[in-house]
């Protein structure tokens, strides 16, 4: 009896033996082949965001004059064209300003023509007076002398664009501290991608990229790399990735600003 425990117990302990070393020779296995894999790949994989060359950022100062919103006409993430209203704004007390002061400019000549006997010192006086009233007046002016300003509406001056940040709501005052919102031109979108330190060394100008959504993995765009930064970003993790710069060629519409997308760079 003593002896078939002694026997069992072998026989067990040779099976527990066994199982751990085909657990240990499967690890193995895989970590070897997941090394292969990258050794022998014929691309660079990253991670990358929309971005658009032309951003455009409405601000408007009014110095010491309220200019408040009155009505939005658009949301945030809307595509808009040339000449679509989004915003309809107060601005009764800049045009009350500026005819005030125009009017002021205008009864300064008047006195200037009309005075005898004037002394050449208070001529200057008058004149450098005139001078202040009109940049006065030019100030209050080039506040609506802007691309996207037309009879108190903010406009789009863009073609193809698409409205993000969109600060203000009906009835706010409207400062120079907080942009009302951004257009971004979906005709100049590219790719901003992160690329690993260790596999810069890779990537080329010219080289052709696979671009797949994060949104649609089964979408494929293609691309070229244009640009490689000089400079290196090490990110909040500790990781040190150089930013690339992609081209999209065949843009359906369907990529846009702040996508999320992953680029396979061939080598």
């Amino acid at each position: 009896m003593k002896r078939s425990k002694i026997i069992l117990s072998a026989v067990i302990i040779g099976m527990l033996v066994t199982v751990v070393g085909c657990g240990s020779s499967n690890s193995s296995a895989g970590d070897t082949k997941k090394t292969t894999k990258k050794a022998v790949s014929n691309y660079i994989e990253a991670s990358g965001v929309i971005k658009s060359h032309n951003t455009e950022n409405i601000v408007i100062d009014g110095g010491q004059t309220i200019i408040k919103v009155n009505s939005i006409n658009v949301k945030e993430g809307q595509k808009v064209k040339k000449g679509d209203k989004l915003l309809d704004l107060d601005i009764s007390q800049l045009n009350y300003q500026i005819t005030a002061k125009e009017k002021a400019v205008e009864a300064d000549k008047d006195l200037k023509n009309d005075a005898q006997n004037q002394t050449d010192n208070q001529k200057n006086a008058q004149d450098a007076k005139i001078a202040a009233e009109q940049a006065e007046v030019d100030a209050l002016n080039s506040i609506l002398n802007k691309s996207y300003l037309s009879d108190g509406s903010v406009i789009s001056d863009m073609d193809n664009a698409v409205v993000t940040e969109l600060n203000y709501k009906k009835g706010d005052v409207v400062s120079a501290q907080q942009k009302i919102l951004s257009l971004q031109d979906l005709s100049s979108l590219y790719v901003n991608a992160k690329v690993g330190e260790e596999f810069i060394k890779d990537v080329q100008v010219g080289k052709t990229v696979t671009i797949v959504p994060t949104s649609n993995s089964s979408a494929k765009y293609t691309g070229k790399v244009v640009a490689i930064s000089n400079a290196a970003v090490t990110e909040q993790n500790g990781e040190t990735n150089i930013p690339v710069e992609i081209s999209i060629d065949n843009n359906d519409g369907k990529l846009l600003p702040n996508y999320n997308v992953d680029v396979q760079i061939q080598k």
